[in-house]
């Protein structure tokens, strides 16, 4: 399983701070097959990524709080979407809207990524650039390319383009599906939602008004539309979010029972995470024509909480 490509060879041969680790190294007591790792540590910060899906598992600066949230009950299976981190959600957010059978949140996350570049810049952060190539098929009928290019140092970046590759046109809808974490769900909140129309998800799309900023009571499960600023989440750690071209704000928590019923969250896993996502889903989905290219990031940063 951790017999590395001759291109990924050559990429850890060359960047000592990146190594390939097995899931079972790293998460002892994690359910699942197992899959390939890749840790970077330097003397800015320490990441952990998971070829499957491209995926950002951890994440912090060196003497810092992790900025990401990882479920202690991750299933590390190949094929399995992985929960935490930051998963791909692509070319479809949430339910396929023309077959709701087809796998929710698209297939991108449950494949694998090809590491392409690495290197090292002057201020000591990484950049990572990892391909996927998917062709027409009967989940998706269309050929499609991805490219992720992940920054980290004193921050994390990500960069998602997608490109199309076939003769014909095609939508496809996604998110960064960022979990975070909190040291406390009832005192988290999310700083730059407010007096905002929001789509609640429990109620089949209904139109609502965010009064306030975003607190975490029972079940939440948002689409905030047309979102241009950057978001805060004031907690421990606090956390600012930036992007460019990412409309859509999406924000989730299970809440206890549901959490209880999830075998990869469990009973009181709830309180530890938030979701806050970007990215362009529903009606600002991505329109893409043959050959068409589209590209977005996200960042995340500690930053000084306001509250807590």
């Amino acid at each position: 399983m951790l017999t590395p490509t001759t291109e990924l060879q050559t990429l850890l041969d060359q960047h000592p701070a990146l190594q390939l680790i097995s899931s079972h190294a790293r998460y002892p007591d994690a359910v699942g097959e197992g899959l390939p790792l890749l840790h970077l540590k330097t003397d800015v910060c320490e990441a952990v990524i998971a070829l499957q899906g491209a995926q950002l598992l951890e994440f912090k600066t060196i003497g810092s709080s992790p900025l990401l949230w990882l479920s202690p009950n991750c299933n590390f299976t190949p094929g399995t979407a992985l929960r935490g981190g930051i998963p791909i959600c692509l070319p479809w957010f949430g339910p396929n809207e023309q077959d709701p059978k087809k796998p929710k949140h698209g297939f991108a996350r449950n494949r694998n990524w090809a590491l392409q570049q690495a290197k090292q810049d002057a201020d000591g952060s990484y950049e990572l650039l990892f391909i996927f190539h998917s062709t027409a098929d009967a989940l998706f009928a269309f050929d499609f390319s991805a490219q992720l290019r992940m920054t980290l140092g004193t921050s994390a970046k990500l960069e998602l383009s997608v490109s199309n590759e076939d003769q014909r046109a095609f939508d496809c809808s996604w998110a960064l599906h960022s979990y975070h974490p909190v040291s406390s769900l009832a005192d988290a909140q999310v700083i730059g939602l407010a007096e905002r129309t929001y789509l609640d998800n429990l109620e089949a799309h209904a139109a609502k008004h965010q009064q306030g900023n975003l607190r975490f009571v029972g079940e939440v499960d948002r689409v905030f539309p047309g979102v241009a600023n950057a978001l805060t989440i004031d907690g421990s750690p606090a956390i600012n979010i930036t992007h460019e071209n990412c409309p859509s704000v999406i924000t989730w928590n299970p809440g206890a029972e549901n959490a209880a019923k999830i075998a990869d969250i469990g009973a009181g896993q709830e309180q530890h995470y938030i979701c806050v996502e970007r990215g362009a889903v529903l009606d600002e989905k991505w329109h893409l024509e043959p050959g068409q290219n589209k590209t977005a990031w996200l960042e995340i940063r500690e930053t000084p909480s306001r509250s807590i």
